[in-house]
C-alpha cells in the first residue's frame, strides 16, 4: 500500500527529507536475514518508487538508479525546495523527482491568511496535477502524509489550503497530517494565531493529526550526549522528528505469525476509531 507524501513549507520539506533519509538509513537494509530484508523492502515500497522491479539495493560503486519518493514538494519560495532536492541526490541512496517541485517567487509573510486565501488558491491545480501524476504511478494507494509547521505562512495556510484540496478531490483516502508545533516563544510573532486556525481547519478536513511539539523536541535533544554539550540546532530536532514518525509509519510485520505487514489504513483505523478523536501524539521508549 503506497502513501504519498506531500511537503509543505521550510519546515514540511526538511522534515520529510530527513525522514526518506533516515528511511533508507534503516539499519535493516544491512542485515542478511531474509525476513528484515523482506521488512525494509515492504517498507521502501510505502513511500518510494522503485526503478529496480521490486528490488531496493544498491551496489557499491554502481550507477544504477535510485529509488525515487513519492512526494510532491511545495513553497513559495524555491530556495528551500531546490536545496533539499539537492541534498537527496547527493546522498547517492535515494532522490526526489523534479518534476515534483512547485515553488513561487515569494512567501506568504509568516501569515496563515495570506497563505490560505492568497498563496493557496494560486498553486493549488499545479500540486493537484503533481498529486495525480504520484496517484497514478501507485499500485494500491492508501492514502496521503502531510508535513507542515504552523507557525509560518506556507505551512500553516498554504498547507491547510492544499489540505482541504486533497480532501475533496480524493474523500476516500487517508489523510495523515503531521504537524511541527512551534515553540512557547518564537520569532514570528503570528505563531500563535497560525497554529489555532490551522489545527481549526485540519481538524475538520485531515482523518488524523499528529503533534510534535517543538519544545518537547529541544529538550529531548539537549538530553543526549551527542548534543548535551552545544546548542541544539533545527538539524538535530528534524533528525529526531524523523526517528520517530519511521518508527510509527513504517509497515508493522510480525514474522512469527507468518502476517504479512500492516497497512496505512490498518493502522489509521485503529488509531482514530472515532472521527471526533483525531489528535495524536507519539511517544518513543527509551
Amino acid at each position: 500500500m503506497s502513501v504519498v507524501t506531500v511537503q509543505l513549507g521550510q519546515c514540511g520539506n526538511q522534515v520529510g527529507h530527513q525522514f526518506f533519509q533516515t528511511l533508507m538509513s534503516d539499519p535493516t537494509s544491512q542485515d542478511d536475514k531474509k525476513p528484515c530484508l523482506g521488512y525494509h523492502s515492504e517498507s521502501l515500497q510505502r513511500f518510494f518508487h522503485d526503478p529496480q522491479d521490486g528490488i531496493f539495493h544498491r551496489t557499491e560503486g554502481s550507477r544504477a538508479k535510485v529509488p525515487t519518493a513519492r512526494a510532491v514538494l511545495v513553497d513559495m519560495e524555491g530556495k528551500v525546495v531546490q536545496n533539499v532536492a539537492s541534498q537527496a541526490k547527493k546522498s547517492g541512496l535515494w532522490q526526489y523527482d523534479k518534476k515534483q517541485l512547485v515553488s513561487r517567487k515569494r512567501g506568504a509573510g509568516n501569515n496563515w491568511a495570506d497563505g490560505f486565501h492568497e498563496q493557496g488558491p494560486l498553486v493549488e491545480e499545479e500540486v493537484l496535477e503533481r498529486v495525480q501524476r504520484e496517484v497514478e504511478t501507485c499500485d494500491a494507494f492508501a492514502g496521503f502524509l502531510t508535513l507542515m509547521s504552523v507557525a509560518g505562512g506556507t505551512g500553516s495556510g498554504v498547507g491547510t489550503r492544499i489540505t482541504q484540496v486533497l480532501q475533496d478531490n480524493y474523500p476516500h483516502a487517508f489523510l495523515f497530517n503531521h504537524l511541527i508545533w512551534p515553540h512557547g516563544t518564537g520569532e514570528v510573532i503570528l505563531q500563535n494565531y497560525n497554529a489555532i486556525l490551522s489545527l481549526a481547519h485540519l481538524y475538520q478536513s485531515a482523518d488524523a493529526v499528529l503533534i510534535s511539539h517543538n519544545d518537547a523536541m529541544r529538550t529531548v535533544c539537549s538530553q543526549l550526549a551527542t548534543t548535551a554539550k552545544q546548542n541544539v540546532s533545527f538539524q538535530d530536532m528534524n533528525k529526531l522528528i524523523a526517528h520517530q514518525m519511521s518508527i510509527a509509519l513504517q509497515p508493522a510485520h510480525l514474522a512469527s505469525s507468518g502476517r504479512r505487514p500492516s497497512s496505512f489504513g490498518f493502522m489509521m483505523e485503529h488509531l482514530v476509531p472515532h472521527p471526533e478523536y483525531k489528535l495524536l501524539t507519539l511517544r518513543s521508549v527509551p
